[in-house]
């Protein structure tokens, strides 16, 4: 199966500079720039389902993708973004100085420091992310083509899961908005048919926009 794992256009808090978790903003006009050309990169793949997360910078990106296909989003709560809590629309160069015993912790072991005000951990959700992964691999066929529709962290946490990496280095990836990551998923050799690994086969793919040059 190939699992398209698509963040979201920008918006104006992404702009900015802002953390981003449940406060839902629509995108802006780079962000439906982006959502375009998102739609013409796959209009010629044969997507069997688009889930997207509920936010709306998540559901407009999927909206778009899915139009040419006739196919209805569905939204799933698993796909959220990270519940930032107390730190949501917090400039990212004021979070340190805001929150200096979050980042004490966040700097020892960033999987288990819960966000101040609330908000969850990586670990939290990774847990939520990867059910949804393994749910949706489960209920499509060895050559669907399926995208999700996500947020930066969200990925990063299905990324890590999938490649067997830990959370403390979902630094190492980069994804921005309007991206396509592509994950592979194949049936390990062996006498238990039902063993399954996943392969990275792009990261960060920017299509290029409708008004670039050919």
């Amino acid at each position: 199966m190939n699992l398209y794992l698509v963040r979201h256009g920008e918006t104006d808090w992404n702009r900015e500079g802002r953390a981003q978790g449940r406060a839902d903003l629509s995108l802006n006009d780079m962000g439906m720039a982006q959502c375009k050309a998102l739609c013409a990169y796959f209009e010629e793949v044969p997507l069997t389902a688009i889930y997207t997360s509920g936010a709306a910078r998540a559901r407009q990106t999927a909206e778009e993708i899915a139009a040419p296909h006739s196919l209805a989003v569905q939204p799933k709560d698993a796909l959220l973004e990270l519940d930032f809590g107390a730190m949501d629309g917090v400039r990212l160069r004021e979070m340190r100085e805001r929150f200096p015993d979050f980042f004490l912790g966040w700097t020892t072991d960033p999987a288990s420091a819960r966000f101040p005000g609330d908000g969850e951990t990586l670990t939290d959700l990774q847990e939520r992310t990867w059910n949804m992964v393994q749910s949706i691999a489960q209920s499509h066929a060895a050559q669907d083509s399926v995208v999700i529709v996500s947020h930066a962290f969200a990925i990063y946490s299905i990324l890590c899961r999938a490649l067997g990496m830990p959370l403390a280095n979902y630094g190492r990836l980069r994804l921005s908005p309007g991206t396509v990551s592509l994950l592979v998923l194949r049936e390990t050799p062996g006498p238990n048919p039902i063993e399954t690994t996943w392969a990275l086969a792009a990261l960060n793919h920017t299509p290029p926009s409708l008004n670039d040059p050919k």
